[in-house]
């Protein structure tokens, strides 16, 4: 997978990418498409990380986009996700939302920002950015 690879590369060895692996959040246990966890492996052995131990999740969308942005956002804002990426494939862009709410009757994240071709998402580790990725890296041909 084009995202999980590109995205893992970047990681201090701390850090590690689960592919389509549950998290535990007080509400549910969503499986997002990446999510990037304080390592090691062996962490999880016996349970799922939780919003605690996500720097941040990532959804690839074409045919879920609305529900990428719709009911998943609101889950991980309302279990405060620092950040949360969609790699929209339909618009050919990266949408980085920040700021969770946490519960609330409308969760939701205070800040999106996309990031289109020719530009560069910043990683960002525990609120420092560790580097950037371009998006068409992030983008499958």
């Amino acid at each position: 997978d084009q995202a999980r690879d590109t995205i893992g590369s970047r990681l201090p060895p701390e850090w590690r990418v689960r592919v389509q692996l549950p998290i535990t959040t007080a509400e549910s246990e969503p499986e997002p498409d990446l999510a990037v966890v304080r390592g090691p492996a062996s962490r999880y052995a016996r349970s799922h990380p939780g919003p605690e131990d996500v720097a941040f999740l990532v959804e690839v969308a074409d045919t879920t986009l609305v529900r990428d942005r719709g009911f998943k956002g609101r889950i991980y804002a309302r279990a405060r996700v620092p950040i949360y990426w969609i790699v929209n494939l339909v618009d050919r862009q990266i949408e980085v939302y920040t700021g969770p709410s946490g519960p609330a009757e409308e969760p939701g994240f205070s800040s999106r920002r996309d990031y289109s071709l020719g530009e560069a998402v910043p990683v960002v580790l525990e609120g420092r950015e560790i580097g950037r990725i371009a998006v068409k890296d992030l983008l499958v041909a």
